[in-house]
């Protein structure tokens, strides 16, 4: 605790002499959402690529639909509708300082978006000749390697049943574009301890995945072919990727579902492998059908020689690296098809969807009681119904689902901006006990199993240098959870300050409190449910010495009380240096940790290479450190390196299982080349 006072002098440190560009404020986005969402990284890459595409194919204004203006980071669905309409009255928008004219774009919003626009006033029609194909086409491929220093325990020649591969990870990815029309992409993945090569591996690399797709050639709104993700409705009866839940950005709980999306990430087992088409039936009106047959790891279980195997579980760490963990991959065939029929105008969109999921081997959850109303057998099918309806300022959504067995989910949304500044979201979700979906990710808590809440979402500007934003949601579980043996409820508190100094230093205040029931056993030894909550308090700020140099500092609190209480700390200093007369680029962060056990870690987000996320626990009595590179050799060629170490205090040895390390440090390199091109 000592060291506590020399480093918070600098989190009030600043100077009003630079920059902060929109691709700054972007990562700060991001980063808000990573937080709240730490078993959601993966999909924060496919994040980053939409944004990567949007600034390479700008959303042309005169002509996009909301589907489109739905793509573009900023902007709500107030702003969109606003946007529509004042198109259809003025006709074309020939300047970004018309934009001024629309309600709700102020000029901080129109320079946060303006990269992502185009002011074209024709229309750019898909040209698929060959020349334009080759000479507009843009290639991006990224090498990238990693290896913790420290031997871990699996590793250790002396240790049975220990890792069959090297300590190293790593990963290709390629994808390549022809304007927004066209791609093409691979992904391969090696996982540290995962054996390469036969006799485990049957085409080498222990994780494959790539995909042909074609957009927006006349009718034909979408053609993929290979890997790929299915979002429809609000996530209730179909949503194969993960989503986002509650995070800082309070009212940003709406799905906004893309339909078919090409898959490019590194999640091992839950997407769709197959075709998927959407095709304009006529103006406004969209047909999609699907279908896929994915191989997916699972928990195997055999009762009897004689009778079929079944499993007990899926599996979703897509880690190979044992004897059996390799039996587990790959245990289980999903089959899925279905469709969905889709009207979207501008202010109202009516959606329905059908999905048929088969297994090859019968799914058995087990026979807890709390897994009583999990899906069992190798068939099930799901229905559901969506709309969206935008009025003035007023703004309803919603899906209703049911299974095969007439089971319901449903979920109901408000949205309205009353007034300049403020906008507020209340959202209802109540999904029956019994009702069950093999890809889903409905907004919640948990988003399954007899869950029912309300959530309550607010944002204001209260001045021009002043935002608030701040949410309550209420819940309840109907039926028993692991480790809860009786229904159970919570609730859960946000509050975020931010504060706009200049444009060059900005900081926040963010309270988080939750209460959630779990069980405990009184001094008789009956179990009851008893309260557990967690709190966190944060003060970050973000500044600009120059600009080349960039700051930011971070303290944070966590409190965590149970059957005792606990407290902890953590604080960060972050530096960013841009050299002007080379093409480098240094990031680093020093972090002092003072947690009394894991219950009170914090996450923090942390910069890393690029399509890389990471957002780490700190806790224990502990420190790290991490130093970035990012050198451009040229426009084509980039290469980036991380050095990461983590000092622990209080502990001789570091993790568990195969993972142990002797001793308190743990050392992380990765590296990474790209060519663009």
């Amino acid at each position: 605790m000592k060291r506590l006072p020399v480093i918070l002098l600098l989190i009030f440190s600043f100077s009003a002499n630079a920059q902060t560009p929109p691709t700054q404020e972007l990562e700060t986005q991001i980063e808000s959402v990573a937080d709240g969402n730490i078993e959601n990284q993966t999909d924060l890459l496919q994040v980053a690529e939409n944004i990567q595409i949007l600034e390479a194919n700008p959303i042309e204004v005169n002509f996009a639909d909301a589907e489109e203006l739905e793509k573009i980071p900023y902007l709500n669905i107030f702003q969109i509708a606003n946007l529509l309409q004042y198109r259809d009255r003025t006709g074309m928008i020939y300047s970004p300082y018309e934009l001024q004219a629309v309600k709700g774009y102020d000029p901080l919003t129109i320079e946060k978006i303006l990269p992502f626009l185009s002011f074209n006033t024709e229309k750019r029609i898909p040209d698929l000749k060959l020349k334009n194909i080759v000479n507009y086409s843009h290639h991006d491929l990224a090498l990238r390697s990693g290896l913790i220093l420290q031997e871990r325990k699996g590793f250790s020649d002396s240790t049975e049943n220990g890792y069959l591969g090297s300590p190293y990870n790593s990963l290709l990815r390629y994808r390549w574009r022809y304007r927004d029309y066209l791609s093409i992409g691979f992904v391969a993945q090696q996982d540290a301890g995962e054996p390469f090569g036969k006799p485990y591996q049957r085409t080498g690399v222990d994780f494959m995945a790539g995909h042909i797709a074609l957009k927006n050639y006349g009718n034909l709104r979408k053609l993929i072919i290979g890997d790929y993700h299915a979002q429809f409705g609000q996530g209730l009866a179909m949503w194969s990727s993960l989503a986002f839940g509650k995070s800082a950005e309070a009212i940003e709980i709406k799905r906004y579902a893309r339909g078919f999306i090409p898959f490019s990430g590194s999640e091992e087992n839950r997407f769709m492998r197959g075709a998927a088409a959407t095709y304009r039936l006529w103006d406004k009106l969209d047909v999609s059908a699907f279908y896929s047959k994915n191989k997916v790891d699972a928990n195997r279980l055999t009762i009897d020689t004689l009778l079929p195997e079944i499993v007990t579980s899926f599996q979703t760490t897509g880690l190979h690296r044992t004897e059996s963990e390799l039996e587990d991959k790959n245990a289980n065939t999903l089959s899925q098809f279905g469709g969905n029929l889709n009207y979207r105008g501008n202010n109202f969109s009516l959606g329905f969807t059908v999905v048929n999921s088969g297994l090859a081997k019968e799914l058995q959850p087990g026979n807890q009681l709390y897994q009583k109303f999990r899906f069992s057998g190798t068939e099930l099918t799901n229905y559901s119904m969506d709309f969206n309806y935008i009025f003035k300022s007023i703004n309803l959504f919603g899906e209703l689902a049911a299974d095969d067995q007439t089971n319901l989910a449903g979920t109901v949304g408000f949205q309205s901006n009353p007034t300049d500044g403020l906008y507020l979201t209340l959202l209802y979700r109540n999904l029956s006990k019994e009702y069950q979906a093999i890809y889903n990710a409905p907004f919640g808590e948990s988003g399954n199993y007899g869950e029912q809440g309300t959530y309550v979402g607010l944002q204001w500007q209260i001045s021009q240098k002043l935002l608030l934003k701040s949410y309550v949601d209420v819940y309840q579980f109907k039926w028993l959870r692991f480790g809860v043996n009786a229904p159970s409820h919570g609730r859960d508190y946000m509050a975020q300050l931010e504060t706009y100094f200049s444009r060059f230093f900005t900081a926040y205040l963010r309270l988080r409190h939750e209460v959630q029931q779990t069980t405990a056993n009184n001094e008789t030894g009956i179990s009851q449910l008893t309260n557990r909550s967690r709190s966190t308090f944060r003060v970050h700020t973000a500044y600009s010495i120059s600009a080349q140099l960039k700051m930011a500092s971070r303290l944070e609190y966590s409190f965590y009380d149970e059957d005792a209480s606990e407290t902890g700390y953590m604080l960060f200093q972050d530096v960013k240096y841009n050299f002007l007369k080379i093409p480098l680029q240094l990031t680093a962060r020093y972090a002092l940790i003072d947690t009394e056990s894991f219950n009170t870690r914090i996450y923090a987000y942390e910069n890393d290479l690029t399509y890389v996320f990471s957002i780490p626990p700190y806790y224990g009595r502990s420190s790290r450190f991490y130093l970035m590179a990012g050198y451009a050799l040229n426009q084509s060629i980039d290469i980036q390196a991380k050095f990461a170490n983590s000092h622990f205090y209080d502990r001789d040895e570091i993790s568990s299982g195969l993972n142990t390390i002797e001793g308190n440090k743990l050392t992380e390199i990765r590296m990474q080349i790209r060519f663009k091109f």
